[in-house]
């Protein structure tokens, strides 16, 4: 049985982009927190059995990672994807020259990540997607949440687990303080 690892940076105030006509500004708060942690998150990468993602993220990630070279570049692209929308009239996902890794989810989201969930045995990395985390969160698909605190607080954005519909007990299963940025990865298993 797979397991789902939510992944994200944010704030303090829980926030994942940026406030209203700056939602793109991580590079400002973020990026110290993402160079000091790149090591751990490759290793989280190369490890991972496949990667879910949303739709948006999806466009901005199939934008940039085919078309880069090195560790990190192999370990997104040779990684099997899997997009989720709920946008019926998409019916095709591309991922440049690796199009033999990437798959849409298309029917009941429900359906397809229980399924999804039953046929990979390892980790089914969740790299931000925050609208996808909260359905999946709340249908009880979430396994583990590795976030990564960047020491901000922004006041107005969006907050990643903004729309949870009830309580979800976690139980803390790893840290890792980042010195240089002050930004600190809390790992958390969702306690079922």
């Amino acid at each position: 049985m797979g397991k789902i690892i939510a992944s994200v940076s944010c704030t303090l105030d829980g926030i994942f982009t940026g406030p209203q006509d700056d939602e793109n500004n991580m590079v400002s708060w973020a990026m110290p927190g993402i160079i000091d942690s790149t090591n751990d998150n490759l290793v989280m990468f190369q490890k991972a059995d496949a990667i879910l993602m949303g739709w948006v993220n999806y466009e901005g990630l199939a934008s940039y990672w085919p078309y880069q070279e090195g560790e990190f570049a192999e370990a997104m692209n040779k990684t099997p994807k899997y997009v989720a929308t709920r946008n019926r009239e998409l019916t095709e996902v591309k991922w440049g020259d690796f199009g033999d890794t990437i798959s849409l989810l298309a029917g009941d989201l429900n359906e397809r990540i229980a399924a999804l969930k039953s046929d990979i045995e390892g980790s089914i990395i969740v790299p931000g997607s925050a609208g996808l985390v909260q359905s999946l969160l709340n249908a009880g698909f979430v396994d583990e949440i590795s976030m990564i605190i960047h020491p901000v607080v922004l006041g107005s954005g969006k907050r990643y687990l903004e729309s949870i519909a009830a309580r979800n007990d976690l139980k803390l299963i790893g840290t890792q303080h980042y010195e240089t940025s002050g930004s600190m990865r809390l790992r958390y298993e969702v306690v079922k």
